[in-house]
């Protein structure tokens, strides 16, 4: 089947409601339904009539006929030979009839896709629907725009970039995963066969957490024995703790090592005049920074070794301003006047009594 262009497709369908093809296919459907009823309203006309009508011949014999549809000499009877001659006509008949409908009505749908069920190129730009009249599309609110665009393209940008950084975020994730997942992974404890045939029991050659999985006896236990079971978890960590205090150990002599190193590099700076480390450097500005705060700020004199020369105050303390002198005047004055005030009615009660 051949359809017409696209567009004169679309704009049928927006016209119609429906697919062109839908009303094709109807009518198509329509006539197969109505020949296979005409099929079998013939089939079952045929069957109503006597075989002897059909051509066949009848024996007038009584009991010739068994059960099965034969005769006693073992041939088919002639009920049962125009019933299957009958069905068998039907098909044949029922084949034919599709055949032809369906080479006629393919020639009548692309007849009817070409010249019927089309639109004229000349007049297809100047048709407009009646659902398209009164529409303004120039100024539609969702017309794109340059900045529009331009913003949905750096949106695009920056996903793209978030994606590749959670992409790669997943991968140290995944990587760091599998390393914690060998770090927990259980110890498998070696045994050598030593003289005598007794095995020696070695330290788990596992990895440093492998502990973590070895929960020993502490799930049989719970609140009902609380020593029991503080000191079971305390054994089941003895062999952890060995395997930490043996790689701590072993580094002890590196650590001296680089501490003498450090030693021995200060001094040297130290003997040469070179500049002082950073926690010396450190130490001078506190020194400092102290020292001037005591000595603006609090008033001591201190001498070379930030020692208190005399133990006194040694500053004017803070200075008043002439704002400050006048309140105080006039405070110091108006408490002056209240005094008298209270003398001179203590005297007058004394007098009236």
């Amino acid at each position: 089947m051949t359809t017409p262009n696209e567009s004169d497709y679309d704009l049928l369908t927006e016209h119609f409601g429906y697919p062109p093809v839908a009303l094709l296919d109807d009518i198509i459907n329509t006539v197969n339904v109505l020949a296979d009823r005409a099929l079998d309203s013939v089939e079952r006309v045929l069957l109503s009539l006597p075989p002897s009508k059909l051509g066949f011949k009848v024996r007038k014999t009584k009991d010739s006929s068994s059960g099965d549809g034969k005769d006693d000499d073992g041939s088919v009877s002639a009920e049962e030979a125009a019933r299957r001659e009958i069905e068998n006509g039907a098909h044949q008949l029922e084949t034919l009839l599709n055949a032809a409908i369906d080479k006629n009505f393919d020639i009548f749908e692309l007849y009817t896709m070409n010249n019927i069920l089309t639109i004229d190129k000349k007049t297809q730009p100047f048709i407009k629907l009646s659902h398209y009249e009164g529409l303004d599309l120039t100024k539609h609110p969702d017309k794109p725009t340059t900045g529009s665009i331009t913003a949905l393209r750096r949106r695009l940008q920056a996903s793209q970039k978030l994606q590749m950084a959670l992409e790669a975020e997943r991968s140290k994730n995944d990587v760091l995963l599998r390393k914690l997942r060998r770090a927990v992974e259980m110890p498998t404890v070696k045994e050598e066969p030593v003289e005598g045939g007794a095995a020696a029991d070695k330290a788990p050659a596992g990895h440093a957490l492998g502990f973590l999985h070895d929960k020993g006896t502490l799930e049989q236990g719970g609140t009902d024995k609380p020593i029991a079971t503080t000191a079971e978890f305390a054994l089941s960590q003895l062999q952890s703790l060995r395997m930490l205090s043996s790689s701590l150990t072993a580094l002890l002599p590196q650590l001296t090592a680089m501490g003498d190193g450090l030693e021995s590099t200060e001094e040297a700076g130290e003997g040469t005049g070179s500049q002082a480390s950073w926690r010396r450097e450190r130490s001078e500005y506190i020194e400092s920074a102290s020292r001037k705060y005591l000595e603006r700020s609090v008033g001591l004199e201190l001498g070379s070794q930030g020692e208190v020369r005399d133990g006194e105050w040694q500053g004017g303390g803070p200075s008043a301003t002439k704002s400050e002198v006048e309140g105080l005047e006039r405070m110091s004055s108006i408490l002056g006047g209240m005094a008298r005030t209270g003398n001179t009615d203590d005297d007058g009660d004394e007098v009236m009594t």
